[in-house]
């Protein structure tokens, strides 16, 4: 066997890759740091986890050196297993997984992952004038296991945000004017924010007993009349009016936020039940975040301003400023002390970000802009307002921005970590360790695997 030394000298190759492993595993963590700059030196597309790596990883057991592989490949959208680059058991598979039940003729736009990315929430397209999209729960482990949440028979929408919660047992999205909260393991439906107006998507007797619990709700009542559109018996709350949607850290709050009519509410995740909806003449926007426990909702307001809430009560505590003219994601940190705010700046309308420090006299940073593109950016894309996400970490925050002509994702320094030339549906997992993207291929990024640390951080 060749030293770790002379393999990292190597051109890379998978068989050189998967010997580099082997040898990392057996180092401590000082020698993991000393060998990591050259490690990560390599392109993360050619340091996928291994498999040995992968199955503690989805087991909550994340080792010291699992920080140096860079992606790994889940899957493909046409329900193929494809051509792995992953381990030796998976490489030559081609066959179809259950993932191919479902219908993805147009693509995916919303992807939703628990942390230990056992499983991966998928938003199909819409086939306009005909069906909805199709949403599911596909599992990345028993890859034949293939759970329903929504057929898109049943609707016309699509959804384009969705969320699961940080202990991966609920999924949240909008379809239709519809906030729609359904358990990640069971696919069953708990809960529908409004209750429709017109006539079921579903059957009668799936549905029938929740009416009758939200009609004795005074606050759903009220969410209700704030979500639907005047002119319409169901407004639309797709594309025309995207909604964002976040957990608190701890899972037992959601927050939802509409983009251009304007509201913006709390509810317990686990019931629906509306705890704080915004007054509507106070011109809340999604997106919204909430911190560890629930307590303080971050939402966005014209002109680039953030603002900052008590959920309970709904106090104002700081409106801060930015120099963005569009705010399109928001993190929290986990103490509520900071704000991580992403969009694009009014004078080029180029992605950037800030960092807003809350207090008594709310202090805004100085503008983040990432300068030398790898691949080429819009400037002016629609679709960044919708897709862009954030996630603050315990390396701290990050944002990702896909738009038409490609994707980045880069940190509060304004480094570049990762670049795709095509536009990717993303999703951070709710610890933000890990990315994952979908285009045509289903695949996660290390956070950890995706930063090159600086010549300094080497350790002799």
């Amino acid at each position: 066997m060749s030293s770790l030394d002379e393999l990292l000298k190597a051109r890379p190759t998978k068989q050189v890759w998967r010997e580099v492993c082997l040898l990392l595993a057996e180092l401590d963590e000082e020698e993991l740091a000393a060998v990591a700059p050259r490690v990560l030196a390599w392109p993360a597309q050619q340091r996928p986890m291994p498999d040995d790596w992968w199955a503690e990883w989805r087991a909550g057991a994340v080792r010291p050196h699992h920080s140096l592989a860079g992606m790994r490949h889940l899957g493909h959208l046409d329900g193929s297993q494809g051509e792995c680059e992953v381990g030796e058991e998976e490489e030559d598979e081609d066959e179809e997984t259950g993932l191919a039940e479902a219908s993805f003729p147009y693509g995916a736009t919303a992807v939703a992952v628990p942390s230990g990315l056992s499983w991966v929430a998928l938003g199909a397209a819409a086939e306009w004038h005909h069906n909805g999209g199709d949403i599911v729960r596909w599992d990345t482990v028993e890859k034949d296991r293939l759970t329903w949440f929504l057929n898109g028979a049943r609707y016309h929408d699509e959804p384009h945000d969705m969320q699961a919660g940080p202990d991966g047992r609920i999924v949240v999205t909008s379809v239709e004017g519809h906030l729609h909260a359904w358990s990640a393991e069971a696919g069953q439906e708990l809960w529908t924010l409004p209750v429709s107006s017109g006539s079921s998507d579903r059957d009668d007797d799936e549905e029938g007993e929740e009416d009758d619990d939200f009609e004795d709700e005074g606050d759903e009542d009220d969410f209700e009349d704030d979500f639907e559109d005047d002119d319409e018996d169901e407004g639309s709350l797709g594309m025309d009016d995207p909604v964002r949607i976040g957990f608190s850290g701890d899972g037992c709050r959601v927050a939802a936020g509409t983009c251009e009519s304007g509201r913006v509410a709390v509810m317990e995740a686990e019931t629906g039940q509306v705890i704080f909806t915004v007054p509507a003449e106070e011109e809340a926007f999604g997106p919204v975040a909430l911190d560890t426990s629930g307590r303080l909702l971050v939402h966005t307001s014209p002109k680039g301003r953030v603002v900052v809430r008590e959920v309970d009560g709904g106090a104002v505590l700081a409106t801060a400023p930015t120099r963005l003219s569009h705010v399109h994601a928001l993190a929290m940190s986990p103490d509520g002390t900071v704000v991580f705010v992403v969009g694009v700046a009014a004078d080029d309308a180029a992605p950037a970000a800030q960092v807003v420090s809350l207090g008594p006299s709310p202090t805004v940073g100085e503008l983040i802009r990432p300068t030398e593109f790898p691949v080429k950016i819009s400037t002016h894309s629609v679709l960044a307002g919708s897709g862009t996400r954030a996630v603050w970490t315990e390396r701290g925050p990050y944002a990702v921005v896909p738009t038409g002509d490609g994707s980045v994702l880069f940190d509060s320094t304004a480094r570049i970590l990762w670049a795709d030339p095509n536009r990717q549906i993303v999703s951070f997992t709710p610890d933000g360790r890990a990315l994952v993207t979908v285009n045509e291929a289903i695949e996660a990024w290390f956070l950890a695997g995706l930063t090159v640390p600086e010549p300094s951080a080497t350790v002799g």
